[in-house]
């Protein structure tokens, strides 16, 4: 009888995972929708879509995006002129900002891996973003600051942000992106996709905090182990992007890395096909 419950137990176990899996894949994918036109929100209400990072503050696209996912509270606590790019100066995470950035929002993060749950090797990044020709961060230590809301998602620099202009995405520092000015179409171009934010699979060596992170770039592709440059998730089948139309889509690790920067690019003037993907 006990081997027979075994087996049973056994059985059901694949068939249970599966299905967390299915639900877990299914917010993810909600989240991603809710964000990309969370920003196509404040893109109709601001002139353009928020910048890849402050480059004052160091701030990342996602803080922007606060009012527009049910955030307000969280969003008040972040001092006007920590948002807004100033003249000259700043003050990174400073004051209120710092408040807002102890602030968990489930939105930003990916069941399936509970970034707030991990304890990194390495660390947690206070930023991360693609300047140039270069991605900049700068961490603190895996178990600092522990009330630090994370994030399993970031913007879409293209292949190497303002390096090149021409494959350049809809997010770079201190950008300013109409959606008129994405001349692929927001259906073909990629505004955010799943980040992790350290080496995947395998033990994790740093994860991202959301307050921080900026657009990410593609020139590495998407292959089947990611690194922190790199955007990665945890589900089977494919990683997760929302495009700018608001669209959500899966992309196979290991596809075509030049198809990877032509959906990440805004005006190379590369329309992949659906059977492209």
């Amino acid at each position: 009888m006990i081997a027979i419950i075994a087996i049973l137990i056994g059985l059901l176990l694949p068939a249970v995972q599966k299905v967390r899996e299915a639900a877990a894949r299914s917010t993810c994918s909600n989240n991603l929708k809710q964000i990309a036109l969370a920003a196509a929100n404040y893109e109709s209400a601001n002139g353009a879509l928020p910048p890849g990072n402050n480059s004052a503050s160091q701030i990342g696209t996602l803080a922007y995006l606060l009012p527009y996912v049910e955030q307000d509270n969280i969003a008040k606590m972040i001092e006007l002129t920590k948002l807004v790019i100033p003249a000259t100066g700043g003050v990174w995470y400073g004051g209120g900002s710092w408040s807002a950035a102890n602030n968990r929002v489930k939105t930003f993060q990916c069941p399936t891996d509970n970034s707030d749950g991990i304890t990194p090797s390495g660390g947690k990044w206070a930023y991360v973003y693609t300047g140039g020709y270069t991605i900049y961060a700068g961490s603190w230590g895996p178990t600092d600051y522990p009330g630090l809301g994370m994030t399993n998602y970031a913007s879409n620099a293209g292949y190497i942000g303002a390096g090149d202009a021409q494959l350049c995405g809809p997010y770079f520092t201190d950008s300013k992106t109409r959606m008129t000015t994405i001349t692929d179409g927001t259906s073909n171009t990629i505004g955010f996709g799943e980040y992790l934010g350290g080496h995947n699979p395998g033990t994790r060596d740093f994860v991202s905090v959301w307050m921080g992170t900026g657009a990410i770039p593609t020139a590495w592709g998407l292959t089947e182990t990611s690194e922190w440059y790199q955007f990665g998730g945890r589900h089977t089948g494919g990683v997760l992007f929302g495009f700018c139309d608001g669209s959500v889509r899966s992309l196979r690790r290991g596809m075509d890395t030049n198809t990877f920067i032509y959906l990440s690019g805004m005006s190379e003037g590369v329309v992949v096909p659906a059977d492209g993907f």
